[in-house]
């Protein structure tokens, strides 16, 4: 009946995966729990061979990563049962009717969003991830009648769930390398096969912050991707209108002030990194930070 699929990489599951063996048992249902190591340090795969005695549980190795979009196709071809499951490993389940929430679902939509949410705060204020925090918290959780006014733009692919036949009709574009936007991709892909996805409240929490300089780093190559995209499906005004930045972006080109904000963004690049490494990032500063780099990667286009 339900297929629960988790890539990881470098991460301990061990709290997920008894949380979500055993809220399955509990249900009575005919489940699976298919957990594919992508090729992390030897130490995390020590502990997450372990799980293998979990009931429903199937934990496999890569040799090589295979990367966000591989890596979740594989777990799709993997899957014994209709109903899936995709999550991310640094997750937390915190409702005990998590698994039956979304199994409620069925019937109702074909892709369906459980959410996001951020630990309520951060113990030291001097925590160097206060980045991805802050942008979690103020940017990424919200409650499902928000989400649900622009379903496709608000899809992620940490916690959903989907019929297989459909998954096996998209699936996840192999040509998006590295970090991030494939999940605008298929959100976009879902929009254009008519498929509804429907939000509801069912959240995990994010346990896993990246350090201010990592998620920067990320963030880069995140709008590196977005250019990808763009070149991939040939839509470029129908992400102008979901993707925030590329909407200021395209104002911007169309006034011919991108070579003006590129040049803005070389000369301040070094005092914009300052502010969002420190322990007192400013999100608006953040969004100047994606806005330049967009407008310097794409001046070299």
């Amino acid at each position: 009946m339900l297929s629960v699929l988790i890539p990881i990489y470098n991460y301990d599951v061990a709290d997920l995966a008894a949380t979500l063996s055993d809220q399955a048992v509990d249900l009575g249902i005919a489940f699976e729990l298919v957990l594919v190591d992508d090729a992390s340090h030897e130490s995390f795969r020590q502990r997450n061979r372990l799980l293998s005695s979990l009931t429903g549980v199937k934990y496999s190795e890569e040799p090589e990563n295979l990367g966000r979009s591989r890596i979740r196709n594989k777990l799709a071809r993997m899957a014994r049962f209709e109903n899936l499951l995709f999550m991310d490993c640094d997750s937390a389940v915190i409702d005990p009717d998590y698994l039956k929430n979304y199994l409620e679902t069925i019937g109702q939509a074909a892709v369906v969003y459980g959410g996001t949410l951020y630990t309520s705060n951060l113990l030291n204020p001097e925590d160097q991830r206060m980045l991805h925090w802050l942008h979690g918290v103020k940017r990424e959780q919200s409650m499902a009648s928000s989400r649900n006014q622009f379903p496709n733009r608000s899809f992620k692919t940490n916690n959903f769930f989907i019929r297989k036949e459909v998954f096996s009709q998209l699936s996840f574009s192999e040509n998006i390398k590295g970090y991030g936007h494939e999940d605008t991709l298929f959100g976009f892909e879902l929009e254009q096969h008519h498929f509804r996805v429907l939000h509801i409240d069912n959240p995990v929490v994010h346990l896993g912050l990246e350090t201010n300089e990592e998620f920067l780093r990320k963030t880069r190559e995140g709008i590196t991707n977005l250019t990808r995209i763009m070149s991939i499906n040939g839509n470029e005004k129908r992400l102008i209108r979901d993707i925030t930045l590329l909407a200021y972006y395209h104002k911007i080109r169309n006034l011919r002030l991108d070579g003006v904000l590129k040049t803005i963004y070389s000369r301040y690049e070094s005092r914009l990194r300052k502010n969002l490494l420190s322990s007192h990032p400013n999100l608006m500063l953040f969004d100047l930070y994606k806005l330049g780099y967009l407008c310097s990667i794409r001046a070299t286009r």
